[in-house]
């Protein structure tokens, strides 16, 4: 298990373990959401073009940016800069492809303020990390082969834009062992990141292998199975007994996260919400410090929790199953 708050992903790209899903969160929520996460910790926010929030996450950087600088008051050490907030986005089905996915990378850059030119002959600090979104192009049949032509197409573009510096990493989601596999025949680089789905009960077992042979780190979304895992018994369960080997209490959210950073091949989690508490229980430096120390937890109680949730593996999507995408 990669140790520490953050992992390396690419050389000199270190990615904190636990980001911000900003999914399905919008306009004032996802400016707001943004900057409790920043304020209470978190450096690391996960976004994407389809998300239609790239410039409200934007703004919440800046915003907090603009009162840690106030807060710094002249105090070396204390003033923000753009290396302190970890950003991933994504494209969409609808920019993928050698037509499109430029002007789309163009458009993800200047929502952002990363990886274009700004100003003058002032260059933006870099994308951390840009994703193909989606292994299927969109209004194409999921069987079809220009699907395959779309993926490598796009992903060309992401390795000029590696090449150029206006991101720091690129990778995929959402792909499975074939769409990576099928990779080693035009990819010059490889993905440093899969971003895919993954809880107890959806462990990915052969894709984290294929992903470990090929040295590809996944990304976990949804680890608390969008919510629906947070009222299983056996959740429950481990968190109690988490509980009683750590003398704290532990949420069921917690134990979910604790779990997904102790399995071999995670090397971040993503975690969605729109509320600022649960935001910072979940994602905030003290929240990510408390189950980090409970996924490197030993004994009995702490075994018997961890094998609970290991047990729930059936192969639940709660997101969508990519494997329909030829």
């Amino acid at each position: 298990m990669p140790s520490g708050d953050a992992v390396e992903i690419s050389s000199g790209v270190w990615m904190p373990r636990l980001g911000l899903g900003t999914f399905k969160i919008r306009g004032e929520d996802a400016t707001r959401s943004t900057l409790d996460a920043l304020r209470s910790g978190c450096r690391h926010i996960d976004t994407a073009s389809c998300y239609r929030n790239e410039e409200e996450v934007r703004l919440g950087i800046n915003i907090w940016r603009s009162e840690a600088a106030a807060d710094a008051d002249g105090r070396e050490g204390n003033e923000a800069n753009d290396d302190d907030v970890f950003i991933t986005s994504k494209l969409a089905p609808n920019e993928m492809g050698e037509t499109r996915v430029h002007a789309a990378l163009d458009g993800v850059y200047e929502r952002l303020g990363r990886g274009s030119r700004s100003a003058g002959e002032q260059r933006a600090p870099p994308l951390d990390l840009a994703l193909v979104h989606w292994p299927g192009m969109a209004r194409t049949p999921p069987d079809s082969p220009a699907n395959r032509t779309a993926r490598a197409e796009t992903w060309r573009a992401l390795e000029d834009a590696l090449a150029s510096r206006a991101v720091r990493a690129i990778g995929v989601s959402n792909y499975t062992r074939t769409h990576l596999l099928e990779m080693r025949d035009y990819a010059r680089v490889f993905p440093a990141v899969n971003q895919v789905e993954f809880h107890p009960r959806c462990q990915q077992r052969s894709l984290r292998r294929t992903c470990e042979a090929l040295g590809v780190g996944i990304v976990a979304y949804s680890p608390l199975g969008c919510g629906e895992l947070l009222k299983d018994a056996r959740v429950s369960r481990a968190a109690e007994l988490l509980a009683e080997a750590s003398g704290t209490a532990v949420s069921p959210a917690r134990a979910l996260i604790a779990w997904s950073l102790r399995q071999p091949g995670i090397v971040a989690l993503i975690v969605k919400s729109s509320d600022g508490k649960r935001i910072a229980h979940n994602v905030g430096r003290e929240g990510c410090a408390r189950a980090a120390a409970l996924a490197e937890a030993s004994g009995a109680a702490v075994d018997a929790a961890f094998h609970e949730l290991d047990g729930m593996d059936d192969g639940t999507h709660f997101c969508w199953d990519p494997a329909v995408v030829r």
